[in-house]
């Protein structure tokens, strides 16, 4: 895989059987810096989440009074639309509680003449409640769709103290999945990319395949239409001023998970003075660019592969893996083995590639719910020869529907954002140079993270973002949170933001799965993130959890 986390509905929590959705987050794949590697882990981030209870009561509309706070200049026709929340689209699996609605924003801020893209926005408020603000959230990604999160996930996700007071409310960011979205390639084209094995980029012959294959995807993109040359975290955060704005808010309180912290933070930095409470959890760290996040990714998947071997030998004293790096090394020689024969499965059309047993084992790191469906899943394929269970739990990792088709476009949208907000850096010399170096040092994983930015030279749409510290110079105290074990945003990443912001904290939370705050966390985590929307109280120094 190379970076930047994925996303979406990440922060469920349900139980993991097949044919549930466990929380999870997008997986990796082998060379996972190819295209294929790149979605299937994206996919893998966004992948479950709890479903609606079907309702469909007729909301009233609400029309809120804009803020008081100033308005940029050459933007007040932005800033002065009128948001109407009402019914939800039914594209939306929005609940009585759920409203929804849309509105403008220039394409290119620095040139609102250029066009407008449509946002759309969901606003969670618990029956009986009468909020006295709201917060704003984002599940992760790039990608990951807040709509959705919010509408399906929030009395789930928020603890009822929390939903008691506040409304929740989640924007799609430019390009995904209910905001004008990135539409690429048929859920045909999909399966073939998701599935299809990876070149050996080391080769001459492996690397121009993979670098043609993402120029043949983006140029797809851009014929469809010209939003993926609009789709930076710079402009998402934009969108949310006017969002927040519209609304009347005139402090931002937000939530951010994973990607969403980068997105946070990038607000932050962009509207200092705008920031009420800020909570960023399973922080991406700005200052690292594209191959630095990848191996940082790759340190922290290994470290979880490894501990997934122990758990398994822990929990069975007849567990078919050998311990620790033997155990992991076990599974990813089984991985390798299925680029030249693919396994079997229930559908003699689709067997299980290696590309997709690395899209369920990856993603499986996620959360240690996923723990036991993978542990059956692994021992059914590799010592019964049968690929069903990870070609489900792939399927659901990529939010592939039994139909065929796919809920949503967080693996386009992935891709798109990251090819922007990633600027390009380095030579081929360079780049085949630390992948042999990475392959020295981690034998295990090191193939699935190399030659990042080699493999989006081709791409149509060049960087527009840059890479450095964030500061926020001028926002009030912010906290970052990071779990010890966490494989897609390692503690190291959190630590770096905390210190780089002007008034960062630093939770640090003890476990394994990717970021920590959930309505059925430790109280540790809960209590001291609740304090901060509900009684206006930040941690006065760092803590342990």
């Amino acid at each position: 895989m190379t970076f930047a986390v994925s996303p979406a509905e990440e922060r469920s929590q349900s139980t993991t059987k097949v044919g549930a959705r466990p929380a999870a987050r997008k997986p990796l794949r082998r060379r996972l810096t190819t295209l294929g590697a790149v979605l299937a882990v994206s996919a893998t981030l966004a992948a479950c989440s709890f479903g609606s209870d079907g309702s469909d009561a007729v909301q009233k509309t609400v029309e809120p009074t804009p803020s008081a706070s100033p308005i940029p200049a050459g933007l007040e026709s932005y800033y002065d639309q009128k948001l109407v929340w009402g019914n939800c689209d039914s594209s939306i699996e929005a609940t009585k509680e759920s409203t929804c609605a849309t509105f403008k924003v220039p394409k290119n801020y620095a040139n609102p003449s250029e066009g407008d893209l449509s946002i759309t926005a969901v606003k969670y408020v618990k029956s009986g409640v009468k909020p006295s603000g709201d917060i704003y959230t984002n599940p992760g990604g790039p990608g990951g769709s807040a709509v959705d999160f919010v509408a399906e996930n929030a009395s789930h996700v928020f603890t009822q103290e929390i939903l008691d007071k506040f409304a929740i409310v989640g924007m799609d960011n430019r390009g995904t999945r209910h905001s004008t979205p990135i539409e690429c390639i048929t859920p045909q084209e999909m399966d073939a990319l998701l599935s299809e094995n990876t070149q050996d980029v080391l080769t001459e012959a492996g690397l121009a395949h993979e670098r043609q294959r993402m120029a043949d995807m983006g140029k797809k993109c851009l014929e469809k239409s010209d939003t993926i040359k609009w789709v930076d975290t710079v402009s998402a955060a934009r969108d949310l001023d006017v969002l927040r704005h519209l609304n009347g808010n005139n402090k931002l309180d937000y939530l951010g998970f994973s990607y969403g912290t980068f997105f946070g933070a990038t607000y932050a930095e962009l509207f200092p003075k705008n920031v009420g409470h800020m909570v960023l959890d399973g922080a991406l760290d700005p200052s690292l660019n594209y191959d630095q996040v990848a191996e940082a990714q790759m340190v922290g998947f290994e470290k979880s592969l490894v501990h997934f071997a122990d758990e398994c030998n822990d929990g069975n004293p007849n567990c078919f893996l050998g311990r620790g790096e033997d155990g992991a090394k076990q599974i990813m020689a089984f991985v390798r083995a299925l680029h030249q024969k693919p396994l079997r499965t229930g559908d003699p059309k689709r067997p299980l590639t290696e590309n997709l047993a690395i899209t369920a084992i990856m993603g499986s790191m996620y959360n240690q719910q996923w723990f036991p469906i993978l542990t059956q899943g692994l021992e059914n394929a590799m010592l019964k020869g049968n690929g069903q269970i990870l070609l489900s739990m792939a399927d659901q990792m990529n939010d592939r529907l039994d139909d065929g088709t796919y809920k949503g476009n967080s693996k386009e949208s992935f891709f798109a954002v990251n090819a922007l907000d990633y600027p390009i850096e380095g030579d081929m010399d360079t780049w085949q140079k630390q992948a042999k170096e990475l392959l020295e040092k981690h034998p295990i994983l090191g193939e699935q993270f190399m030659l990042g930015d080699a493999l989006r030279q081709d791409w149509p749409v060049k960087p527009v973002g840059k890479r450095g510290p964030i500061k926020a110079e001028g926002a009030p105290p912010i906290l970052v949170i990071g779990t010890t074990g966490d494989p897609a945003t390692p503690l190291s990443m959190a630590q770096s933001l905390a210190e780089q912001l002007d008034k960062g904290v630093l939770l640090t939370v003890k476990g394994w799965n990717h970021t920590a705050y959930n309505s059925n966390a430790n109280e540790c985590v809960t209590q001291t993130v609740d304090d901060i929307f509900l009684k206006d109280q930040m941690p006065k120094q760092n803590k342990y959890c």
